[in-house]
């Protein structure tokens, strides 16, 4: 075993409070050469927050906005002269809808406060090469996160219902705009393959450096409908792989598990495990919880392909409506189904489970978590037993 060529960073950081959340910050950056070693006098950055929906700090669901002010003041103390905040949020965003999710987040705040820009990634768009791209050679990307001189990735820990994890490489999703997003479910919507395309997504957006947000975590459900977990901590890294596989074990995933954390490992871009790659500060075994709730495995992993097509297709998590006074009839999983296999009935979300291809995004996008994902009872018998990291 020798070390991987990452080097992930990992201070303690207890609460949000924005004094501890700047010294957190600048000592989680000292052993990669402080934020001077990405920043530079008169380079613009782009801030590439997590903003999957509309959601307040306290819900987990969003990169914490003090994460957020820390940064940003970080690269005007290295001269940095223009700085954006943004992304492009999940499903269909309007100008109203936009400023509602950046106020409800906290990133309105800290714009206004700090004087810099917001940045909603659908509103101009370039094609972006993906050097070394397996399954995709280019992307269309939010111009302004591309064509920064320095793109700094904030991601928060999540579980992802669809990907088991979300972090540093899942975060650059946003990078792509508006209803395209979705458009991807249908065109990769086998896991792996959808894991593939977000690994070449990395080599197209290239972060300068990624820093997640893990003081609360988020378990279960996630990314939208699960529980906060304080993990109590920031990780920092230029190797959004190395990040990823180091926080998916703090999550206690066996981190190749994690679909994108094992494509990067096949095609040489990670590490197979945390311990391949060199920590610097708190050791990443201190921050393991006691437990972790993770999502449901796709226990089609390994078969051969016309078999695993079958075994997904009757196994895997279906959603359904949970909470059914929850639900607002809002009709937001009815306009961002990408195979249109939602329809409003008598003001109630049905699901046509032959038409579903369990992306999820109705999960993911409700804002009431009105929508649950369930498991056939042979699929749980299947999992009982099921490895996971300790």
């Amino acid at each position: 075993m020798t070390d991987w060529q990452g080097v992930v960073a990992i201070e303690r950081c207890g609460s949000y409070d924005e004094a501890e959340m700047a010294l957190a910050l600048e000592r989680v950056l000292a052993p990669l050469g402080g934020i001077e070693a990405f920043v530079s006098q008169d380079q613009t950055v782009f801030v590439k927050v997590n903003l999957l929906m509309k959601a307040e700090p306290d819900r987990a669901v969003t990169t914490h906005p003090a994460l957020v002010r820390a940064v940003v003041r970080a690269a005007k103390r290295a001269g940095a002269r223009d700085i954006a905040i943004g992304d492009s949020p999940g499903g269909r965003t309007t100008a109203a809808s936009a400023r509602a999710l950046f106020e409800a987040s906290g990133m309105a705040a800290v714009a206004r406060e700090e004087g810099v820009r917001l940045s909603l990634l659908d509103d101009s768009v370039v094609r972006v090469p993906s050097p070394g791209g397996a399954l995709y050679q280019s992307f269309n990307l939010g111009r302004e996160a591309v064509e920064a001189d320095v793109l700094i990735d904030l991601p928060r820990l999540k579980t992802h219902g669809f990907m088991m994890f979300t972090g540093a490489v899942k975060n650059l999703f946003g990078c792509i705009p508006g209803l395209e997003k979705a458009q991807f479910h249908i065109k990769v919507p086998d896991r792996r393959d959808f894991a593939a395309m977000l690994v070449d997504l990395l080599l197209a957006c290239s972060p300068e450096l990624s820093i997640m947000d893990a003081v609360v975590a988020m378990e279960g459900a996630g990314p939208s409908g699960g529980t906060p977990k304080p993990i109590g901590a920031l990780l920092a890294s230029a190797d959004a792989v190395a990040l990823d596989v180091v926080a998916s074990s703090i999550a206690r995933f066996d981190p190749m598990d994690v679909y994108t954390n094992s494509v990067a490992h096949k095609r040489g871009l990670g590490p197979a495990t945390a311990d391949e790659v060199r920590i610097e500060g708190t050791p990443w075994r201190e921050l393991v919880p006691d437990s972790f709730q993770q999502p449901a495995r796709d226990i089609s992993r390994g078969m051969p392909p016309a078999i695993g097509r079958w075994a997904r297709k009757h196994t895997a998590s279906r959603p359904y409506l949970e909470h059914r006074d929850a639900c607002t009839a809002c009709r937001i999983c009815e306009k961002n189904c990408p195979v249109s296999a939602i329809r409003m009935i008598e003001r109630r979300p049905t699901l046509d489970l032959d038409t579903c291809i369990r992306c999820y995004c109705c999960q993911e996008l409700c804002p009431e978590k009105a929508i649950g994902l369930k498991s056939p009872w042979f699929a749980r018998l299947a999992r009982r037993g099921g490895s996971k990291l300790a």
